[in-house]
């Protein structure tokens, strides 16, 4: 879409942009979906466990792909009708790509009267989430997106430009009454909500074929990459999405991780899927500037309108204060990936992974899927001096396991004391208590400081493991203090890797790098 947000705007390609690249795609790639297919051919006593698949351009200034499920041909063709129908009664409200629209008018005038609930729901939603992203996501810079591209990314930000964008940002700019439906905007305030309005669209449009067929047993709406799902997958694992290699934008490029989603959504964001004159299109609120450092957000949540202004506040934001803003929410887990490679997600972001993506299945499949030779993860983590009265080194466990949640190898156990059987309680319920060489394993807590572990392939009886998935385990209490437990994805191949986590309550930053060290 183009939109909203600091950075969106351009990136969210929104009602009118040229069909983009998709972020996400089924592992059964839509674009095969190139009319309207069905088996046909069934019986009719089976007609209502029918998958069908429709593909339409030009929809949004983008492609719509619909997966349903449960129903006759009949019924999901009516469902699809019903869902166009609402996608094009919005469109002529919240598209600032057409002249004709309802926000467009606003924007000319500066005011309106007797406004659309839809209108006013949608500003309403965009300034909240403006307040609550401290401004990474505003809706009020279509002036400056506007200037732009009208200068094909040179933004050149004089006295004169700056002050203005300033003026786009002050708190009283956007004024809502919703008793009198009315919508007021300072003189240079221009409305740009795609980054929000493109999920609220996928999310009506979903609402709206469950109205028109509730015999619907399940539900995929995809609109230029912006997924919502519902209900029963064509398959019996559950709907699988596959999130694109950040660096990689080809279509049949294979994705680099998969989610199982149940009745979620999934939005992206970054300066990865469109660039004008060499730069990002994603514009940072606090300067007007192109941002350049985040390469690619995804965002899973509840609803598809907010992981879509998510998505696009986390590109205008460190990966501490946008996981950080995750980890506040119930119900929604990220991962952002920087432009130097680096990867940040939120703790439950394992949580939405299959098992084992298609490239590890691959490599399973293989008689030579060995551990590389040479190869490590090196974990690099920090115990931060927190100044509270009674302070005591925390309690830290680290440990790996595979992709059916078996322990393969404890990397750290610190905290001889017993009271770290009860805090790091993940640990202790999952493996502790079946250990019987504690005191083996276990050291004493470590103080304040950096601190290096290494995984060199072998498991804890010495025997060395097999490339595939495997997770990495960081949880970490305090006496008087928080809990906290993490896990970052480790995909063992013949390729390094690196991904971060963010600093948490009890812990700093962790870096792990899977590399070759020798």
């Amino acid at each position: 879409m183009t939109s909203a947000v600091n950075k969106d705007y351009p990136h969210r390609k929104a009602f009118r942009l040229t069909p983009l690249v998709m972020a996400l795609a089924l592992i059964s790639p839509l674009q095969a979906f190139a009319a309207e297919q069905t088996s046909s051919a069934v019986p009719a006593e089976h007609e209502a466990q029918q998958t069908h698949r429709f593909h339409r351009d030009h929809v949004l200034g983008t492609s719509l792909d619909v997966i349903i499920t449960g129903v006759s041909k009949q019924q999901a063709n009516q469902a699809l009708d019903a869902m166009q129908k609402e996608i094009a009664a919005l469109d002529q409200k919240l598209s600032v790509w057409r002249a004709d629209s309802e926000i467009s008018a606003l924007n000319e005038k500066g005011a309106v009267n007797n406004a659309s609930p839809e209108l006013i729901e949608v500003i309403a939603a965009c300034e909240v989430w403006r307040d609550k992203t401290c401004g990474a996501f505003d809706a009020r810079l279509g002036q400056l997106i506007a200037l732009w591209e009208k200068s094909q990314g040179v933004v050149k930000l004089d006295d004169e430009t700056r002050a203005a964008v300033l003026k786009e940002l002050k708190s009283d700019a956007v004024q809502i009454n919703q008793e009198k439906t009315s919508i007021q905007l300072n003189a240079d305030v221009k409305i740009a909500p795609d980054a929000y309005a493109k999920g609220y669209i996928i999310d009506r449009a979903l609402v709206a074929a469950r109205q028109h067929v509730p015999e619907i047993a399940g539900i995929l709406v995809d609109i230029g990459g912006d997924i919502r799902v519902w209900g029963n997958a064509p398959q019996k694992q559950g709907w699988s999405i596959g999130v694109q290699d950040a660096f990689n934008h080809h279509d049949l490029a294979v994705p680099s991780q998969v989610l199982n989603l149940n009745d979620q959504a999934v939005a992206f964001s970054g300066k990865g899927y469109r660039t004008l004159a060499g730069q990002s299109h994603l514009l940072d609120p606090k300067t007007g500037l192109p941002l350049q450092e985040v390469e690619q957000c995804v965002v899973v949540g509840k609803c598809a309108a907010d992981a879509d202004a998510l998505a696009t506040a986390l590109a205008a934001m460190t990966p501490a204060e946008g996981i950080e803003l995750i980890e506040s929410l119930i119900g929604y887990e990220a991962q952002m990936t920087l432009s130097n490679g680096d990867s940040f997600q939120s703790a439950g972001w394992n949580n939405l992974l299959q098992a084992q993506s298609p490239e590890m299945l691959a490599v399973a499949a293989g008689a030579s899927a060995k551990w590389p030779a040479g190869y490590q993860a090196v974990i690099d983590l920090t115990i931060p001096k927190i100044n509270v009265e009674k302070y005591r080194a925390p309690y830290v466990s680290v440990w790996v396991t595979d992709a059916n949640k078996k322990i393969v190898r404890t990397l750290a156990v610190w905290g001889k004391d017993d009271k770290w059987i009860n805090s790091n309680y993940v640990w202790w319920k999952r493996y502790g208590r079946q250990m019987t060489n504690l005191d083996a394993v276990a050291k004493p807590s470590r103080h304040p400081g950096n601190y290096k572990l290494a995984w060199d392939g072998k498991d804890d009886n010495g025997r060395a493991v097999a490339a595939g998935q495997y997770t990495v385990h960081i949880e970490t209490s305090r006496e008087h203090g928080d809990h906290s437990y993490q896990t970052i994805n480790l995909p063992v191949g013949n390729k390094p890797s690196k991904q971060n986590l963010a600093a948490q309550a009890e812990i700093g930053a962790v870096n792990m790098n899977f590399q070759k060290v020798h």
